[in-house]
């Protein structure tokens, strides 16, 4: 019995093992033949890519070009250094980097430095590592002879940007470097990192044109990710080339007199070591050479961390290098400025050229600016041939400041040209619109300050009065409380007219180039062109054509006229008499052209600016400026330049047009030194102080200004700040 109880409770386990057993079997037979019969293409493409990996072949950038086709920016083939995560996550990472490091023996680079590199690239590990670009054969042989103490380092062979002229240029190409914040930027979505982006330039402007298409290698691996062959080659398509309207002879020309104008001026003028030059197609707007000092040497970053030298050299020494400064340099323009309140008066109606003034060294209304010279009586010609302070002065009274902003306005200054470069400024003019809106807001700021110092008296006050002993004593404290109020209301009612409201001798000061005006070379220069071509206003621009890698025309660029002002055409003609009045015989700038042929005249202005900013002494560092344009009865070309601590246009920025429209011309040159000619500009003290004009972010700030007031009430309303001087 009790047998028979055993044996029926075995069967029944074993059915339920059985059935357990046949079910299992079941499901791996379902689970094969899925994987095998319905997922078979997935399996095999995961197996393959298990042995399969796809390299990245970078594409070469476009080159570029100037305007005769001559190659100015190319690519080169270089060993570019990485790490491959994937194959080094599975070896020794501290030995292999302590290794790389070891042999690399670059300062610059080092075992904290990589693991940095590492975990700034956590979220897309699956992509290379670069450690070094453009690393020598000496180093590549180094490297594989340690190969087995090095796994993941990987050595490919890339294109970089190649310059091969250097610094020529330099801030007009601009420069490539690793993408950062541009991967988060629209359009750069399928950039990898530690791809090289322009960074400034033409380089970030045509980023889209010159950056080509990656092409990729399919390479069969072995388990250790050991080559075993190249299974699928797809090539890379070379970027677009990049035409410029830049004249690479010209560009030259511009600028060996730049270095050699700031090597002759330094023994006198230590501080002259920078400034920036501009030079244009009047009847298009074409760039055809564009300098800045100091130099800018777009290899200095091509993708590799810059050493501490270079560092301090384009950001940290005076004058810094990065900025282009024909775009982003604002300048006050001096005396190449006086041409705009010329025209102003004219049209206005209120001066004839003929007209006269007489020059007797100063102007004779408050607050009395001098001039540079005593010049007697002066017509609108001689005036700008001798660059007479009191004439133009006198000129912008009589135009007053709005016909002169209107006209400032129509030849482009003040305000962005437009140019194909980033990071263009926009200069200042002080037509009526900007005075509204830069005088209400340091109202506001003026008033703001000076109300919280009246409440913050009178919460100091407050508590005295509360705790005060007596009536006496109250009494007492009330009186001087209220005589420190009507103290800063005084202080706000001078600070109020002294910063927030426009004076004569402002407009004065603007009609000779000085006082609020600022304004870029590159705007200098469309100006000088709008001028010369009669009154069109193009918008200036460097490239010419973009091509594709078989020499197809992608995009060609046509010049754009952005206006034609309102100045009438004998006003302009008259102008160009004046201006052409400076290149003859007594004019300022006769030394620099009278080699010239009797059919190439030269019209110009020469400027010294005085621009009352840190690093410049009053009354001793000047800025140099020049314009100009030729041949003055028919145009072709306008220049415009400066030279910081250049004391004097004509012997600074002269001198580099000079060169420049010799080369343009096929002029045999004229050898000449900076300075040695008479200076618009006298020697010594003979000349008001500058008065700063802050912007309303500059708003004094009134409790470090004028400190603590007197409980006496002072005079308000009263300039006791010498207004800026022409030179």
């Amino acid at each position: 019995m009790g047998g028979a109880k055993t044996k029926k409770i075995l069967d029944r386990t074993l059915r339920v093992y059985l059935t357990a057993v046949i079910i299992i079997f079941a499901v791996i037979f379902l689970r094969l033949a899925w994987l095998q019969l319905i997922n078979s293409d997935l399996y095999r493409t995961r197996a393959e890519s298990n042995t399969m990996r796809w390299v990245p072949v970078v594409a070469p950038r476009g080159e570029v070009l100037d305007k005769n086709g001559q190659v100015i920016a190319t690519s080169r083939p270089v060993f570019n250094l990485s790490l491959d995560y994937l194959r080094l996550k599975d070896a020794d990472i501290d030995e292999a980097i302590k290794n790389l490091v070891e042999i690399l023996q670059d300062p610059e680079i080092t075992y904290e430095s990589i693991k940095e590199m590492i975990k700034a690239q956590r979220k897309r590990l699956f992509e290379p590592i670069i450690i070094k670009r453009d690393i020598s054969i000496e180093l590549v042989t180094a490297i594989e002879e340690r190969r087995r103490d090095l796994p993941g380092v990987n050595i490919d062979i890339q294109p970089q940007r190649s310059y091969p002229y250097g610094t020529l240029a330099g801030h007009v190409l601009g420069y490539v470097h690793a993408i950062k914040e541009e991967l988060d930027q629209p359009g750069f979505e399928d950039y990898s990192l530690g791809a090289l982006v322009g960074k400034t330039g033409i380089e970030k402007t045509y980023e889209k044109y010159l950056r080509g298409k990656n092409g990729f290698r399919q390479v069969e691996v072995t388990a250790k990710n050991k080559p075993v062959r190249e299974v699928r080659h797809i090539p890379p398509e070379p970027g677009n080339k990049l035409v410029l309207t830049i004249d690479l002879k010209l560009q030259q020309a511009m600028e060996k007199a730049f270095d050699e104008t700031l090597a002759n001026l330094q023994k006198q003028y230590p501080k002259a070591k920078a400034g920036a030059a501009v030079l244009l197609d009047v009847k298009t707007g074409k760039v055809l050479a564009m300098a800045s000092r100091p130099t800018l040497n777009p290899d200095d970053f091509n993708g590799k961390p810059l050493k501490q030298e270079l560092v301090d050299y384009y950001f940290r020494n005076t004058p810094t290098a990065l900025r282009n400064r024909a775009i982003q340099g604002n300048y006050v323009p001096g005396s190449t400025f006086k041409p705009v309140t010329g025209m102003a008066v004219l049209e206005a109606g209120k001066a004839s050229p003929l007209d006269t003034v007489v020059c007797t060294g100063r102007y004779w209304n408050p607050p009395f600016i001098k001039c540079w010279s005593v010049h007697g009586r002066v017509n609108y010609y001689s005036a700008m041939a001798g660059s007479c302070n009191v004439y133009f002065q006198e000129m912008a009274r009589r135009a007053g400041i709005a016909q002169i902003g209107k006209i400032g306005q129509e030849f482009g200054l003040g305000q962005p040209t437009g140019i194909d470069l980033p990071y263009e400024s926009s200069g200042l003019l002080p037509h009526l619109d900007w005075q509204k809106k830069e005088f209400e807001a340091r109202t506001a700021n003026i008033n703001k300050k000076i109300d919280d110092k009246i409440a913050s008296l009178q919460t100091e006050y407050e508590a005295k009065i509360n705790g005060a002993s007596d009536d006496r004593e109250k009494k007492r404290l009330q009186q001087e409380l209220n005589s420190k109020i009507r103290a800063w209301e005084q202080e706000r009612k001078s600070q109020l007219a002294h910063y927030a409201e426009w004076h004569e001798y402002d407009t004065y000061n603007t009609g000779i180039g000085q006082g609020y005006n600022q304004y870029t070379v590159i705007q200098l220069a469309n100006y000088v062109a709008t001028i010369a071509n009669g009154g069109k206003h193009y918008k200036p621009y460097v490239a010419d054509k973009i091509l594709a890698p078989d020499g197809s025309i992608v995009k060609e660029f046509q010049p754009e006229l952005l206006n034609t002002v309102s100045v009438s055409q004998n006003t302009i003609l008259e102008t160009h008499k004046a201006m052409l009045a400076v290149t003859a015989p007594g004019g300022t700038a006769y030394f620099l052209f009278k080699h010239f042929p009797a059919h190439i005249k030269v019209a110009a202005k020469t400027g010294t600016a005085q621009p009352g900013r840190a690093g410049y002494i009053k009354n001793k560092d000047y800025d140099g400026l020049f314009i100009a344009f030729a041949p003055a009865d028919d145009p072709q070309i306008a220049f415009a330049g400066v030279v910081e601590h250049g004391f004097s246009g004509g012997g600074s920025a002269g001198l580099i047009a000079k060169a420049v429209f010799e080369e343009y011309f096929g002029i045999l040159p004229q050898e000449l030194k900076p300075n040695q000619v008479p200076a618009e500009t006298p020697q010594g003290d003979n000349r008001q102080g500058a008065r700063e004009t802050p912007s309303s972010d500059q708003t004094p700030n009134i409790s470090n200004n004028i400190g603590e007031p007197s409980t006496t009430e002072p005079q308000g309303g009263q300039n006791t700040v010498s207004p800026r001087l022409s030179g």
